[in-house]
């Protein structure tokens, strides 16, 4: 048997295209369209890995300023000096530009269990805030008197 030739008018290949003949503009406008949008979707995630990588080391630069504020209360001899040596508001954290810093002591005195004992300690709060922080970071700590 001979293969029959095909006339000009014939089209062959897959669903009787012209294997020679390009994409149609519909299949390119459809690629283009799927293409833009996966851009836009990898461009709206880095922006967004960006702003919680951002947040991320500004809670991390507040906690370390009131953990070293803290350190430092502690570390104070004197007890009876705490709140005139301590208490600061919205004072501006040393190499942390943009950032304020807070301690409120509140000392407190009560009668304890036994007579002529008392409960003596500070409650402590250390508050930064700054630029990047959603809410100010924050940490209390009770220190006790002898």
């Amino acid at each position: 048997m001979r293969a029959r030739r095909k006339s000009r008018g014939e089209k062959s290949g897959v669903g009787g295209r012209d294997p020679r003949r390009g994409a149609s503009l519909v299949e390119v406008t459809i690629s283009l369209v799927i293409l833009v949008v996966a851009i836009f979707g990898l461009g709206s995630t880095a922006a967004r890995l960006t702003r919680v990588t951002f947040e991320a080391e500004a809670r991390s630069l507040a906690l370390q300023a009131v953990e070293d504020r803290l350190s430092l209360i502690r570390m104070h001899p004197v007890y009876l000096q705490l709140d005139s040596v301590f208490s600061e508001e919205g004072t501006e954290v040393p190499g942390l530009p943009g950032y304020t810093r807070s301690t409120v002591l509140h000392r407190v005195r009560e009668p304890g269990s036994r007579p002529g004992k008392c409960l003596d300690y500070t409650r402590i709060t250390v508050t930064v805030d700054g630029p990047g922080l959603s809410e100010p970071m924050a940490r209390t700590i009770a220190v006790g008197g002898a």
